[in-house]
């Protein structure tokens, strides 16, 4: 019975995770020339990897409950480099302390 539920949630928690970082980020239209904002938030609790926030192991997490709830992720800062860019970010735990992340991409 457990390893059902194990399955079904993570493919529930999957499927909307995958949505997250799968989906196109579209540029909102500039008033000043220099600044581009878009539509979604580059980087948000729900970018933070599956394997970060469970315990992917039906048998020492049969509920897939969650074991790093995540509050919030602000105050990124970023850079590119070697044809790649990356956000160094500040995350709140749902336990209020702070750690910094680090995010990667090959695109912008």
């Amino acid at each position: 019975m457990n390893s059902s539920i194990f399955e079904k949630r993570y493919e529930q928690v999957k499927a909307r995770y995958e949505e997250v970082i799968t989906r196109k980020n579209e540029p909102l239209f500039s008033e000043n020339g220099i600044y581009e904002r878009y539509e979604q938030p580059v980087l948000t609790s729900r970018h933070i990897p599956l394997s970060w926030r469970y315990d992917l192991n039906p048998e020492t997490n049969p509920y897939f409950m969650e074991r790093l709830g995540v509050n919030c992720v602000f105050n990124p800062g970023a850079i590119r480099l070697d044809g790649k860019f990356y956000l160094v970010a500040r995350v709140e735990g749902a336990d209020r302390k702070s750690f910094f992340a680090v995010a990667e991409s090959d695109t912008a």
